[in-house]
């Protein structure tokens, strides 16, 4: 991807988008990529580790088990826990986001609101 933007190639860097198979592959409205990562220490063997939905919980900074339960009470598979993890924004990222908003829309920024 970064050799296709350096090099201008609009089409090379748009197909670099979206690949199941590489190691942080974009979700795709069709379907469903489990967010994977290079396990560290072992980068130069390949090895991929899918998160399982409690690391996929404190990644996006919920508690341990947010996902674990439905509205009716009852379990949540693994598949469907990854899946709404995935739909989701990381708190710590929202929350600094709003932050900032709030910040602006009171003046906060040195500048005047009015």
């Amino acid at each position: 991807m970064r050799g296709a933007a350096k090099a201008g190639d609009v089409g090379n860097f748009l197909g670099s988008f979206g690949k199941p198979t590489d190691p942080f592959p974009t979700l795709l409205a069709g379907g469903l990529t489990v967010f994977a990562l290079w396990r560290e220490g072992r980068e130069a063997e390949g090895v991929i580790t899918w998160l399982t939905p409690t690391e996929g919980e404190r990644a996006m900074g919920l508690p341990d088990g947010w996902t674990a339960f439905g509205c009716d009470g009852q379990p949540v598979s693994t598949r469907a826990r990854q899946k709404a993890l995935g739909n989701s924004i990381a708190l710590p990222c929202a929350e600094y986001i709003m932050a900032g908003v709030k910040e602006e829309l009171k003046g906060g920024n040195g500048h005047s609101t009015d």
